[in-house]
């Protein structure tokens, strides 16, 4: 069971890696692009409490993931 939420997990990441990408310079606008960057935090958060079954690195990871969509 592990193994296959690991597996998911893993895909899901690369799919949004895949969008992040290959499409994220078609969003015009700042603001736009920190929500899309927001949301892919939220989703390797997502991910990552699914294959881990809920550890708390993944909200370290949230954190560290949303501080940088701040930066861009």
């Amino acid at each position: 069971m592990k193994i296959k939420n690991l597996k998911w997990a893993l895909m899901a990441l690369a799919g949004a890696f895949a969008v992040l990408t290959a499409g994220g310079h078609l969003v015009v606008g700042d603001e736009a692009s920190a929500n899309q960057c927001a949301n892919q935090c939220y989703a390797q958060e997502n991910a990552c409490r699914r294959a881990t079954n809920d550890d708390p690195k993944c909200g370290a990871e949230l954190t560290k993931c949303l501080q940088s969509c701040r930066g861009k």
